[in-house]
C-alpha cells in the first residue's frame, strides 16, 4: 500500500477509535452545554409543539436520530426531512409557525439547502435553530438560536468524510430534547438525571471500540469481493441505518442500500443472490423478532448476514452468518451512539484491505460540486 494512503487511512482509523476515550468528548460536551445556557429560559422551549429537523447526507441521518429523541424524550411531535425537500415545500409542513421549531443540521455549517430551509422557516414565522460546528458558518445567518459542537474535529484530524461529527451533533440534539422536555413538563428532575446517566453509560460502553474494530476486520475479509451491501435498521436506529449505508458507500465507493427492517422484506429481498451481505442492527427491543424473520429468509436463500445485537440468542447465533455481540445498554434510544461504529469499521476495512484510500471523493466531486451552474452555461455547454 502507498505510504500516503496508509497514512490517510491510519488517520481516519485513529479518529474513529479516539471516541473510546471519554476525553475526546469533553470539548463537544462543553460547547453544547455553553450553547444551551445562552437560551435555557427562552419561551420556545416550553411552547413548541412541532419540531422539524433538516439536513443532507450524514446530517440528514443525524436528523433522523434527533427526531426520535424529541418524540420519545421530550414528548414533542418531530419529523426529519432532507433539507432541500423541506425548503422547497415548507409551506406544506409549517401550519402553526408560532408553535414550530425548525432545526438545521450541518456538520460543515454551510450546506446551502439547510440555509434555504432555515430562511424559509424564518420567513414563515417559525423559530429556527442551527446545530453545527463552532466556526463562522452560513447556516447561523438564518437561525435565531445556535448550538455549537466540536464538528470541526474531522478537519483537524485531516480526514475527508464526516463520522464522529454525526455523534457530536446527535448528542446536541439529545441534550436539547432533554432541556425542552424539562421545560414543557414531560420530564421531572429525576427523568432529566436518568437521560443524562444513560448517555454516560453509552459513552462508557465505547471502551469496546478497539475490540470491535478488530472483529469487523475479521468479518470484512470474508466480503472483500462483494460489490454491494445493505444495512437494515428501524426505530431509534433508523438514522443509524441511513448513516451506516451512506458511510459504507462513501468509504468504499461501493453501492450500499439502507432499508427499514421490515420494508426490505417487501420486494427488495429479491435482490439477495448469495453475495449481498445484510448488516442488521438489532438491539434488544422490537428489532429482534423481525431480525429472526429475516434470518429465516437468509437461511432459506443462502443470503449472508451480519447481526449487531446485545441479545445473541442461540437461535440467532445459529442462523446468522456472523453475530457481533454489542455492549448491553439499558435504553434502546441510546444504542445509536454505539451501533454506528461497526458499520463505519466495516466500510473502512473493505476499502483499506483493497489497498485504496478510504473516503476519498470520486470524479473530483464533493456534494457542493454537484452544481449545474458551476460547470455548465445556460445552454448546457461545459465551461
Amino acid at each position: 500500500m502507498d505510504v500516503t494512503i496508509a497514512e490517510k487511512n491510519g488517520n481516519l482509523r485513529k479518529h474513529m477509535l479516539s471516541m473510546s476515550d471519554p476525553k475526546s468528548w469533553e470539548k463537544t460536551i462543553a460547547l453544547t452545554g455553553e450553547s444551551l445556557k445562552e437560551f435555557e429560559n427562552a419561551p420556545f422551549l416550553k411552547g413548541t409543539k412541532q419540531v422539524f429537523i433538516i439536513g443532507q447526507g450524514t446530517s440528514y441521518a443525524t436528523s433522523l436520530l434527533i427526531e426520535t429523541f424529541f418524540e420519545h424524550i421530550a414528548d414533542i411531535r418531530a419529523s426529519a426531512y432532507p433539507a432541500f425537500h423541506f425548503a422547497a415545500y415548507a409551506g406544506d409542513y409549517i401550519k402553526a409557525p408560532e408553535e414550530t421549531l425548525v432545526i438545521g443540521v450541518s456538520c460543515s455549517g454551510n450546506t446551502a439547502s439547510v440555509s434555504a430551509g432555515l430562511r424559509e422557516a424564518k420567513e414563515q414565522g417559525a423559530k429556527t435553530l442551527a446545530i453545527s460546528n463552532e466556526g463562522d458558518i452560513d447556516n447561523a445567518k438564518f437561525a435565531e438560536y445556535r448550538i455549537k459542537t466540536d464538528a470541526l474535529l474531522e478537519r483537524a484530524a485531516q480526514v475527508t468524510a464526516y463520522s464522529v461529527s454525526h455523534l457530536f451533533i446527535a448528542l446536541a440534539g439529545y441534550e436539547l430534547a432533554v432541556l425542552m422536555g424539562s421545560r414543557n413538563g414531560a420530564l421531572d428532575a429525576g427523568n432529566v438525571r436518568y437521560w443524562k446517566d444513560q448517555f454516560t453509560a453509552a459513552q462508557s460502553a465505547m471502551s469496546v471500540l478497539p475490540a470491535l474494530f478488530d472483529r469487523m476486520k475479521e468479518i470484512s475479509a470474508e466480503f472483500s469481493q462483494s460489490r454491494n451491501a445493505c444495512v437494515l435498521g428501524t426505530g431509534p436506529n433508523f438514522g443509524t441505518m441511513k448513516e451506516g449505508a451512506l458511510k459504507i458507500s462513501e468509504f468504499t465507493w461501493l453501492f450500499c442500500a439502507g432499508e427499514e427492517l421490515e420494508d426490505f422484506a417487501h420486494g427488495r429481498f429479491r435482490e439477495s443472490d448469495g453475495t449481498l451481505p445484510l448488516l442488521i442492527i438489532a438491539p434488544e427491543g422490537p428489532s429482534v423478532a423481525k431480525t429472526m424473520d429475516l434470518l429465516a429468509a437468509c437461511v432459506i436463500s443462502g443470503t449472508p448476514s451480519i447481526v449487531f445485537t446485545d441479545v445473541p440468542t442461540p437461535a440467532l447465533r445459529k442462523m446468522a452468518t456472523h453475530t457481533v455481540e454489542m455492549p448491553k445498554l439499558e435504553n434502546e434510544y441510546l444504542t445509536p451512539f454505539l451501533y454506528i461504529f461497526p458499520l463505519w469499521f466495516y466500510g473502512w476495512h473493505i476499502r483499506n484491505n483493497a489497498g485504496y484510500a478510504v473516503a476519498e471523493k470520486r470524479h473530483g466531486l464533493a456534494a457542493r460540486d454537484i452544481n449545474f451552474k458551476l460547470h455548465f452555461d445556460e445552454e448546457g455547454n461545459r465551461k
